[in-house]
């Protein structure tokens, strides 16, 4: 017999014979797709966030087994030792392209209540970590000077927190700071953090006589040498790997939330898979007479299930079409596209990607899918007698 499909048409007409509860069953599936849409909004722009910051190239090095800069320990020693690699790429005047550098917790908004503490990362530096960072860029004021107590606030930070802006004072640990300017690193990580003098800082906090992490620019070409060297050196105990693997890694709590988004999502989509079935379990019951038209005209019991599971995924196709313009517009209207948004110490943008919304459509597809394959293998079990008799 000659395979023969059920024109598309045929399936639209049913869908619009039966608005309301076509329409009902679409919102159910547009609400999924809407939540998913705003979860994946929410997790890419932190996620984007925290990678950017791995996006210049470099290298860090920080003690070995330690996955996090505020837990790691470098001596002055180990930092002379690092420095001196013939790996590491220099600027014109002879300098190693290498910052050491040092962190600790701040308070954003040490007035606030304790219960609505923001906290973030003060990083002191030198002055070359300008050129090992190249993407950083001072866009308001001026960069610390040495041995001053001043701090530079990174942009999103300062634009959450305005008391953090150029002119400003605020009180950290012994001493009250002058912030004397505001910098960007091409929407990374880092424009969460305050910078300041590394001498400073240390002197204030008193860290140890120690470092937390370098961060290196090495020659092209001389990564895998680096890496084993530093690896193979007795006197050492630390770990080298690029900025990007490291801040990949500091991404994985996204994932996370991605997950426990998803599981949210999961829920609503058996909801709405239920609502699906029950629409097309109608459907079928009505249509028992077209069944077996259609059956009388040649159209196999593979053509009838196919059939209406394409009339299911259609359905959610246009449910998840309604869920993503819903989606748009409740981030529109409740600012999310331009408000800044904070998970832990990282400050981010709501940010969705034509993935997204291409996710968004296979959710759609899929609940519609699962909901329209027990009815549609319903009507495809009807005899071709019984349904020409029914009434």
């Amino acid at each position: 017999m000659t395979l023969r499909m059920i024109p598309i048409r045929y399936n639209l007409r049913s869908l619009l014979e039966r608005r309301t509860t076509s329409l009902m069953t679409a919102l159910g599936v547009a609400l999924v797709v809407m939540v998913l849409l705003i979860l994946l909004g929410f997790v890419d722009g932190l996620s984007r966030t925290v990678r950017k910051a791995g996006a210049g190239g470099g290298w860090i090095v920080m003690s070995r087994g330690v996955t996090a800069e505020p837990n790691s320990y470098i001596t002055h020693e180990q930092f002379e030792i690092v420095k001196s690699r013939s790996e590491i790429a220099t600027v014109p005047s002879g300098e190693a392209l290498i910052s050491p550098e040092i962190i600790t917790g701040f308070n954003a908004d040490p007035d606030g209540p304790p219960a609505q503490a923001s906290f973030t990362l003060l990083r002191g530096v030198y002055p070359i970590a300008q050129q090992v960072h190249s993407r950083m860029r001072v866009v308001e004021g001026r960069w610390p000077g040495r041995g001053k107590s001043e701090m530079i606030a990174g942009r999103k930070l300062a634009a959450r927190h305005p008391d953090l802006r150029p002119g400003n004072k605020i009180r950290f640990g012994r001493r009250t700071w002058e912030i004397v300017g505001t910098f960007s690193d091409d929407d990374s990580a880092r424009e969460s953090e305050m910078w300041t003098d590394l001498d400073v800082l240390q002197q204030d906090v008193r860290y140890g006589n120690g470092l937390a992490a370098l961060h290196v620019v090495l020659k092209p070409g001389f990564e895998d040498a680096f890496k084993q060297a530093l690896s193979h050196d007795a006197r050492l105990r630390v770990d080298a790997t690029t900025e990007r693997e490291f801040y990949a890694d500091q991404s994985r709590f996204a994932d996370q939330l991605r997950g426990l988004g998803l599981i949210v999502a999961a829920i609503l989509a058996i909801g709405a898979t239920f609502g699906g079935m029950n629409t097309m379990y109608t459907s079928v019951a009505r249509r028992t007479r077209e069944v077996g038209v259609l059956r009388s005209l040649g159209f196999s019991r593979a053509n009838i299930l196919l059939s209406f599971v394409a009339e299911s995924v259609l359905l959610g196709v246009a449910g998840g079409a309604i869920g993503e313009l819903l989606g748009v517009a409740v981030a529109s209207a409740s600012g999310l596209n331009g408000r800044l948004l904070n998970v832990d110490m990282f400050i981010f943008s709501f940010h969705l990607t034509p993935s997204a919304f291409v996710w968004g459509l296979v959710a759609a597809a899929t609940i519609g899918a699962l909901g329209g394959l027990l009815p549609a293998w319903r009507a495809a079990r009807i005899g071709v007698m019984d349904a020409l008799r029914a009434a």
